[in-house]
């Protein structure tokens, strides 16, 4: 099984999907406007503090890298000037990266994220696919992710 975490990133109304492989130590970043490693710095510092601490803490534990192997260049959907699809993108590339539980290698995943726009249709697809989720997960009571709005406090202790 591997542990993959997938922190979303939003900067300046622009969203970025992280995923870091924590058997390996390679971090890749989905960023469908193609900018370059000095624009996201300021978040790949404080992750590779991190990193180096939870590396330190586990000595033995595994034999990983002692920083974080970023790679910029995966291939990706491109977004159009002019458009704000990069969450559309973001919400793509989660359903891809996670499956539900199917078993398909990284490789197979990561293959599906060309490095072409989306087409109108692609985009409606997935707005259409996360309404779904939300009207029968989340709004719907007997969704697995429904929440009445109510605070549930646990008992006092009678002890």
């Amino acid at each position: 099984m591997h542990v993959c975490i997938y922190p979303i990133y939003i900067c300046s109304y622009h969203w970025i999907l992280l995923i870091l492989f924590v058997e390996t130590g390679n971090l890749i970043v989905f960023d469908s406007m193609r900018n370059p490693k000095s624009a996201i710095q300021h978040i790949l510092e404080p992750l590779n503090r991190v990193w180096k601490k939870f590396v330190k803490n586990n000595k033995g534990r595994g034999q990983w890298r002692s920083e974080l192997n970023v790679n910029m260049d995966y291939p990706c959907a491109r977004q159009q000037q002019g458009t704000d699809w990069c969450g559309y993108y973001v919400c793509d590339y989660l359903h891809i990266m996670t499956p539900c539980g199917k078993a398909t290698d990284e490789d197979t995943r990561m293959s599906q994220m060309g490095d072409e726009c989306y087409s109108t249709d692609q985009i409606n697809a997935v707005c259409e696919q996360l309404a779904g989720f939300i009207l029968n997960e989340i709004l719907d009571p007997r969704g697995e992710f429904y929440h009445d709005g109510h605070i549930h406090r646990g008992l006092p202790s009678t002890s």
